[in-house]
């Protein structure tokens, strides 16, 4: 058990009155410890009180997305618990950044020591085999995180492979209605079950419900607590409960142990468990104060992008893919953040479609095709085995010939599953719902008059403001535009306006995501001699929208389609 002392601003000096701002994680000073067994195979906890400080045993089939965060301190091959976190895709958990980091806010070796258990309400570290543990490839940090003050408190990991639990989503950007103040909010974790530093973690899930407090209430409440203006920050920061009790058998609260896991409102992740008002002897439930979560709607503009980062090489960086015109061979062409790498050859041959794109249908974690057939129309879906390197073909939609082009920008409804859009013979803009594993619910008319564009693409959000949008263009002036995402499933693009004008030199626009890294989607484009440029994406809805192109290849005439 590992309790993180990271300082509420005051670098870890008692404050007035004796207190300090406790992150909530747990404490490596004693506890079990295990070998993770082989096959992925994990163990559950040791027997210790099933209460969690005013809260339930909550079952893992009630919240299949809380998983475990476990981590290697001592290179001795036993994995700690540390904290928990929320699976928000299959290969992608949210958790706080004091949970994988150091007391000075130092990232730690998430990639060679980290963990995650999930799949299992008990906790790791006890006699019996339970739950699933799966490996960490990479963590990103949604902000720039202050160990001082416990601010930006907000981490993604993306795992190894994907994992078989049902994905939570978090609030969307600027959502106000799941945050008004009175609403009950449901927190889970596996932490201290009392606040004294003796006490022990939770061996079974726990969940406790607290109300909402306003920034107001928040700020008074907290501020005045550390003697700190300050402590508590608004937009970054909400806080809830009735305040600490001091007393274990009335109180509500976290405690070290649950950071990193979900506050929920309506099926949403509003919230991460961040922070509360300690003394050294009393780490949480500490008398009238509130506790601390990381308002997770403020970051989704940099926290969807990397949540949607799947790309060929399973880095931060989006690829490109291409297959030539003489003969069909595909090839993909790994991102340097500023250019591309040589080409890789690619699975199969793709002369027998007219027709292709990226994307991830099943947020696996490995890049799929979506490619239409020339002589039938049919369209499929080319996605990597569970159990091998190679693709297979699934089919989607039969005799899509009429259908100008084929769009995969990401999530439009907002439910977390990519999904699809198309462009009909009429310029009809038709929106069909993915259902996360390649299949898609019936398609609705989005949108009229895209006739008029003689190329229309899309991955990501091109305005920061976490929806995806549309990038279109008019084929009589060759004028670029930018067809806005709104969040409305219903009409989920506003009208587009001119963000460019005169691109009729490039006879490609391709839009494969985030080249760069930086995560804001960019465009490659071609003009007729055959030259890539990479125009790097700024997230204004303006004609600021991309910096100017840089020349990144030259010779690429020969490609027949470059996605």
């Amino acid at each position: 058990m590992r309790r993180l002392i990271a300082t509420g601003a005051a670098a870890l000096a008692v404050l007035a009155g004796g207190l300090v701002a406790t992150a909530q994680a747990a404490d490596d000073d004693g506890g079990e410890r295990f070998l993770p067994p082989k096959d992925s195979k994990v163990v559950s906890s040791k027997e210790v009180s099933p209460r969690i400080i005013g809260g339930t045993n909550t079952s893992i089939s009630s919240a299949p997305w809380m998983v475990q965060l476990l981590f290697e301190y001592n290179n001795d091959g036993y994995f700690y618990f540390t904290c928990g976190g929320t699976l928000v895709a299959p290969n992608k958990v949210l958790t706080a950044a004091h949970c994988v980091t150091d007391d000075n806010g130092n990232a730690l070796d998430m990639v060679g020591r980290g963990m995650i258990l999930a799949n299992t309400a008990k906790l790791a570290g006890g006699p019996n085999d339970e739950g699933t543990a799966v490996k960490i490839s990479r963590s990103y940090f949604a902000g720039s995180y202050s160990a001082a003050e416990i601010d930006n408190d907000v981490a993604l990991l993306t795992l190894a492979k994907p994992l078989t639990g049902t994905p939570a989503q978090p609030a969307a950007y600027r959502d106000t209605t799941r945050y008004a103040p009175g609403t009950t909010a449901t927190t889970y974790g596996w932490g201290m079950t009392g606040s004294s530093p003796d006490d022990l973690l939770a061996d079974t899930l726990q969940r406790v419900t607290q109300p909402l407090r306003s920034d107001a209430e928040c700020t008074e409440n907290l501020d005045t607590a550390l003697d700190y203006p300050g402590a508590f920050k608004p937009g970054h920061m909400i806080c809830a409960g009735n305040g600490g009790t001091g007393d274990d058998s009335t109180g509500k609260a976290t405690c070290p142990g649950d950071s990193g896991s979900p506050m929920m409102v309506n099926g949403r992740i509003i919230g991460v468990t961040s922070w509360g008002v300690a003394t050294q002897s009393e780490l949480c439930n500490f008398g009238g104060t509130y506790d601390v979560y990381t308002k997770v709607s403020t970051y989704m503009p940099a926290l969807q992008p990397r949540i949607e980062d799947t790309n060929f090489s399973r880095d931060s960086k989006a690829d490109l893919w291409a297959r030539t015109s003489a003969d069909g061979k595909p090839y993909t062409f790994t991102s340097t953040g500023s250019g591309f790498a040589s080409r890789k050859a690619f699975p199969g041959t793709y002369s027998a479609y007219n027709l292709v794109v990226q994307t991830d249908l099943n947020r696996d974690g490995y890049e799929d095709l979506v490619a239409r057939g020339t002589s039938t129309g049919d369209v499929y879906w080319l996605h990597r085995s569970a159990t091998s390197s190679t693709y297979v073909k699934t089919k989607i939609f039969g005799d899509w010939k009429t259908f100008r082009t084929i769009v995969t920008p990401g999530d439009v409804t907002g439910d977390g599953h990519p999904d699809l859009l198309g462009v009909a013979s009429t310029g009809q803009l038709r929106l069909y719902p993915g259902l996360g594993n390649g299949k898609f619910s019936a398609s609705t008319a989005v949108g009229t008059g895209y006739q008029l564009y003689n190329q229309v693409r899309g991955h990501g959000d091109f305005t920061n403001d976490g929806k995806p949008d549309l990038l279109v263009r008019r084929g009589s002036t060759g004028d670029l535009l930018l067809a806005k995402g709104t969040g409305n499933a219903a009409a989920p693009f506003e009208t587009p306006v001119v963000v460019r004008t005169n691109w009729s030199a490039y006879t490609t626009i391709a839009t494969p995501g985030d080249v760069t890294g930086d995560s804001k989607p960019d465009v490659v484009v071609r003009n007729a001699a055959g030259t890539l440029y990479l125009l790097k994406g700024t997230g204004k809805a303006t004609s600021e929208i991309f910096a100017t192109g840089v020349k990144i290849g030259s010779g690429w005439t020969g490609y027949h389609t470059i996605a």
